[in-house]
């Protein structure tokens, strides 16, 4: 396994001296988390290391942003923002949704963190706002912005209804980054009661009801079980007459029927699905996790922030349940391919399936619910025609990697189904909630098509267990970690390529090896190239197959853990970057870099394979450097065990070699490896208390391997 296993450790060594001249950037939070479209707000940006802020990135153009004073720093508790900058931002008019922005900085760019654009008035929370008789007045179509900023903090708001108006309130905090769980409450004039809830879509809430006398209406906001707060449990909440949309349906873009919204109030306009026929788009302003990185799906504007995601179809026609299909003996009949939605209205609703097929053809089944946006656990099985099952499938058990790109998911995994004799066969779809759990938002898509080898991929920046971003040295180099989901028997080998690249920096001829599931990608810059700060299309190319790279990042650091210590060996938080691309900041210089004599070497699987390293230093420069290799090319997963260094190159010595032991079962063919410099400095002392620190990677270009012999088969 390549970076994200063995990483832990040393990304966590706070090298001294030069290499630490300029300390990479973290941001934690931006307050307030969104702004009225056309507005002028201060927002402030808190995180780590945002001395020498310049600018803010947007995921969209037309955002402006002047610096107010300087960055300002804290000593701060543990797990705290320690710096801080504020920014004049000016909102385009024209903008509406949830989009990402990042600080830049003198040294690099930070992580991302979501702002929010709509057209309602946008205010900040007033303290005291702790009770009833304290909270805060408001008019409908506002936002309020806010904090839970301790476990017992409860904030209040109040606004005036009439009687028999549809109200609507709705509090985002995953869907924005926050970790705050939202328990939600409206009280009516009389102090009773009138709607509640948590958990809509993770810690999002979302409550309606019909105000039934004119009068002030009271909302009570606080952390779900009151466990946790903190400056991390900001929130947006909004209270409107506007509708709230809770699902579409079909949600299957183009499926040929109209696309019918349950909504929460009357839609002022239709909803008319615009039929995109190109497969390998995930285009969205949601959350998306890593489990849903492999599929092609879209927004629909119309339904934001509520609805789901729509699937883009890849075979037809499209088939609507019929709700008349519980039991095996009403099977609804279909032909193939297809693709199949449906939702579970009642209770206990589960719906059969039968289609025929012929001996020795071969079948894909997969659901797709929890990944659109779905609120369920789907599961599915496949009978014979006499009621025998072939096979009933869960939760999908694939996971690309156990901590940085963690894509476990509760939708069942793809299924292959190779017909064992010709004659019908039922396949049943529900859920293992549907006894309690059902409703418009309760769908799925169930997909039975022909194989068709493909890939997707994703990618991040390299630190496996923090906030990060892609910054690029002048004269140096910068890795990202890629993750390769390959379905239908697709193993072939994959090329990177990149596009909108500034001037001065170049893709290096690179690929991931057939059947790899990780790989590398580095880009590099030459010494003379400016400033530039920007985002850039990262491809993959197999064949006549060519598909975006999808990127990703850490949403928060692990809870508890320090500069001198591991990171827990659990998932990250990690979701979709939003833009028109993979950001990338081009600032400073490398201490050092590292130049193999040769980029194009022959191994034997099982055998050795000798690289020498030039070392280049700056004069300021003077540690040994340890070489460590960032591309595993075997396929067992690994946990967060410290790797251990390949070489050390003694300090002031200008080249280094290095021996590389090359796994018996890699399958033959091209693959690529990529080695990096971290300083050999001793840890500084008494750093306990420090924020966990992303520290610059000095990867060498790649080094391209053609490996011959070896096994057929993987382990």
């Amino acid at each position: 396994m390549f970076t994200h296993r063995f990483l832990a450790t040393f990304t966590l060594l706070l090298a001294v001296g030069y290499a630490n001249a300029q300390p990479v950037p973290q941001l934690l939070s931006v307050f307030p988390p969104g702004a009225k479209a056309g507005d002028t707000v201060e927002v402030t940006c808190s995180g780590h290391n945002l001395e020498g802020s310049g600018e803010l990135l947007f995921s969209a153009k037309g955002f402006k942003a002047e610096p107010v004073g300087t960055a300002t720093s804290t000593k701060g508790q543990q797990g705290q923002p320690t710096s801080s900058m504020k920014f004049k931002v000016t909102v385009p008019k024209d903008a509406k949704g949830v989009f990402d922005v990042r600080v830049v900085t003198k040294a690099a760019l930070t992580n991302p963190r979501a702002f929010v654009v709509s057209n309602m008035t946008d205010v900040s929370e007033t303290e005291p706002n702790n009770d009833v008789d304290q909270a805060q007045k408001i008019e409908l179509e506002t936002t309020v912005n806010g904090v839970i900023s301790s476990p017992t903090d409860v904030d209040f708001v109040t606004f005036k209804a009439k009687a028999g108006q549809n109200i609507v309130v709705y509090c985002l905090t995953s869907s924005i980054d926050s970790k705050l769980q939202a328990d939600l409450m409206v009280s009516g004039p009389d102090g009773k009661p009138l709607a509640s809830n948590r958990g809509y879509r993770d810690g999002d809430a979302v409550l309606d009801f019909k105000a039934l006398t004119d009068g002030d209406y009271v909302v009570r906001l606080s952390q779900f079980a009151y466990t946790t707060g903190g400056y991390d449990h900001f929130y947006r909440l909004t209270v409107t007459a506007e509708p709230w949309v809770d699902a579409l349906y079909p949600p299957v873009v183009g499926s040929g029927f109209s696309i019918t919204p349950a909504s929460r109030g009357v839609l002022k306009d239709d909803l008319i699905s615009k039929r995109r026929d190109r497969e390998g788009i995930l285009e969205s302003s949601r959350l998306i996790p890593p489990a849903a990185a492999m599929i092609d799906a879209v927004d629909h504007g119309a339904a934001l922030p509520g609805g789901n995601l729509l699937l883009v179809p890849r075979v037809s026609p499209i088939i609507l349940d019929n709700e008349n299909n519980n039991t095996a003996d009403t099977a609804q009949e279909v032909k193939l391919p297809c693709d199949i939605a449906g939702r579970i209205g009642k209770k206990n609703d589960r719906h059969w399936y039968s289609f025929k097929a012929k001996k020795g053809d071969v079948w894909t089944l997969e659901v797709f619910a929890e990944r659109i946006g779905s609120p369920v656990d789907a599961f599915f099985i496949l009978t014979d025609e006499k009621g025998k099952v072939i096979t009933e499938q869960d939760d999908s058990a694939d996971t690309l990697s156990p901590n940085q790109f963690y894509t476990k998911s509760d939708d069942p995994g793809r299924y292959r189904f190779s017909v064992p004799a010709d004659g019908t066969y039922k396949v049943m779809v529900s859920t293992r909630e549907a006894g309690t759990q059902f409703g418009v938002r309760d769908q799925y898509v169930l997909r039975i098509a022909k194989e068709k080898p493909d890939f997707r991929l994703a990618v991040m920046p390299l630190t496996p267990h923090l906030p990060d971003a892609g910054t690029l040295p002048k004269g140096g180099a910068v890795a990202f970690a890629v993750f390769v989901f390959r379905f239908d028997g697709f193993t072939d080998a994959i090329e990177l390529t990149a596009d909108n690249l500034p001037e001065g920096v170049k893709c290096p001829p690179q690929v991931i090896g057939e059947g790899q599931t990780r790989g590398i990608l580095v880009l590099t810059a030459e010494s003379d190239v400016d400033d530039w700060v920007g985002f850039v299309k990262i491809y993959g190319k197999s064949g006549d197959l060519k598909r975006d790279a999808r990127p990703f990042t850490i949403t928060w650091p692990p809870v508890g853990a320090n500069a001198n210590q591991p990171p827990p060996n659990i998932p990250m938080i990690t979701r979709m970057d939003r833009g028109d691309g993979m950001a990338l900041a081009i600032r400073g210089e490398p201490p050092f870099t590292l130049t193999p004599t040769e980029t194009e070497l022959t191994a034997k699987a099982g055998g050795k394979l000798e690289v020498t390293l030039k070392v280049s230093r700056d004069v300021k420069f003077k540690d040994a450097i340890q070489i460590f290799n960032l591309t595993d090319l075997n396929t067992r997963q690994r946990g967060n065990q410290p790797p251990q260094p390949l070489a050390t190159a003694a300090a002031k010595s200008n080249e280094v070699k290095v021996s590389i032991d090359i796994p018996n079962n890699l399958l033959p063919g091209t693959h690529m490896i990529v080695l990096r410099g971290q300083s050999a400095a001793p840890v500084p002392k008494g750093r306990n208390n420090a924020p966990l620190s992303v520290q610059q990677t000095y990867p060498t270009v790649p080094i391209l391997v053609k490996i011959e012999g070896g096994s057929k088969k993987r382990n």
